[in-house]
């Protein structure tokens, strides 16, 4: 019989503790109690048809757990439901366990545990180098606790699918807030496009209108022009101070002229895709819009391929790239002097449109977020972040491509290939 000073002990030893420390101190108790050589606990994995320490006592101390088959083994009879008991000569009945032959063992007994549902998931083992003393005792003990131990077990189980569901649960919610998140972000860009797409237009109409309406006048003027040249030639009022005076009022029709041919090519809308034009002339229109920008502090160099570059487009749209990148080199350009640098080439596939400012450049840790909507390096209410996302989706829809390069403190280029007509 168990004494009950002893069953005591025993639950005293495990009380208030879970898990793997329960397993652990379980497994010391009953390991001291039956003075067994090896105790352990393990559960069984039916498809590999193995068994698994948790929970592993040699001579007295805690060991490393291990698996090993079920195969020839005392442990398969405990697996089929049954306790299983050899007091002695336990290897001339297993005679291929080779665990029992390398440690040496006598005396084997080991019982199942049972979860809730009756199911063999586990079993108790007590392994001896002598003869088994006293299997009474040592049965009852097994048979106690291992309701107990099936018990935490099955918590334990519980437990860690709670915490992988928790866990997935978790991800997933994650994964939905992501997806909402970049939802929320492509319909603010969204958005955001179409405002800028409709101030655009707006402004392009507002140029339109400006440009018709500035035309009627230049024309009188001109016609003055040509007017006054005619009275004066050959009469004796025909002097070098009058013709200065034509030059500079011919001069500035033609500047205006050149401005208003650039408010109209900025104006352009619709998307047609098929106009055929001068990538040299959107360039100068630019410049033209841009003059004020540059004033005397900006020195612009040109370097241009010799023939026109024309390319099948939207001129419009093309338009729009270049000026945004222009007014973006001329603004690193802000508060010194500087130079802007345009050049162009060409290749059997491609022309080419390079920009180079001597501003301010763009930092390293800045330059792979330039294309993503809504960044920005200028100063509050001095940019939203949208001329140059754009001005990349502009030039990819015309099968093109912007590189850029920059270094913070000397400088910037920006390099547009558009596709040549073959």
């Amino acid at each position: 019989m168990i004494q009950g000073e002893l069953l005591s002990e025993i639950i005293e030893a495990v009380s208030n503790t879970y898990g793997n420390e329960f397993l652990d101190r379980i497994t010391l108790k009953l390991a001291s109690t039956i003075q067994a050589d090896y105790t352990f606990i393990a559960i069984f994995d039916k498809e590999k048809y193995e068994s698994k320490t948790i929970s592993l006592v040699a001579k007295g101390v805690i060991a490393e757990n291990m698996a090993y088959s079920l195969k020839d083994t005392p442990c398969a009879y405990v697996f089929d439901n049954s306790i299983c008991y050899y007091p002695n000569d336990v290897q001339k009945f297993f005679p291929l366990d080779q665990l029992l032959i390398e440690m040496k063992i006598e005396g084997y007994i080991g019982t199942p545990l049972l979860n809730s549902k009756k199911e063999v998931v586990g079993l108790i083992v007590g392994l001896f180098e002598k003869e088994i003393p006293n299997k009474d005792k040592i049965l009852t003990l097994f048979q106690i606790f291992s309701g107990r131990i099936a018990a935490e077990l099955e918590r334990s189980e519980y437990e860690a699918r709670l915490e992988k569901n928790n866990h997935e649960l978790e991800t997933l919610v994650e994964m939905r807030t992501s997806e909402l998140k970049r939802t929320l972000d492509e319909l603010r860009e969204r958005q955001n496009q179409l405002i800028e797409s409709e101030k655009m237009a707006s402004l392009g109409l507002l140029s339109s209108g400006i440009a018709h309406e500035i035309n009627n006048p230049l024309n009188f003027i001109l016609g003055g022009y040509f007017g006054v040249r005619g009275i004066l030639e050959g009469s004796v009022l025909e002097s070098e101070k009058t013709k200065m005076f034509l030059e500079a009022i011919k001069e500035g029709v033609e500047r205006t002229s050149k401005i208003v041919k650039g408010l109209n090519q900025f104006s352009r809308s619709g998307d047609s895709k098929e106009e055929g034009f001068d990538l040299h002339e959107i360039l100068e229109n630019c410049l033209v819009v841009l003059n004020h920008s540059l004033r005397d502090r900006i020195q612009v160099e040109k370097n241009m391929y010799e023939k026109p570059l024309v390319i099948k487009g939207n001129s419009g749209k093309i338009h729009q790239v270049f000026l945004n990148i222009l007014t973006n080199a001329i603004q690193a350009m802000e508060g010194k002097d500087g130079i802007l640098v345009l050049k162009s080439y060409r290749d059997s596939h491609y022309g080419t449109i390079e920009i180079t400012d001597t501003g301010v450049g763009i930092q390293k840790e800045h330059q792979n977020q330039i294309r993503n909507p809504f960044f920005t390096t200028k100063d509050p209410g001095k940019g939203v972040g949208l001329g140059l996302p754009i001005a990349y989706k502009i030039i990819q829809d015309h099968n093109g491509s912007i590189e850029m390069e920059s270094e913070w403190g000397k400088g910037t280029t920006f390099r547009i290939k558009l596709p040549m007509p073959i």
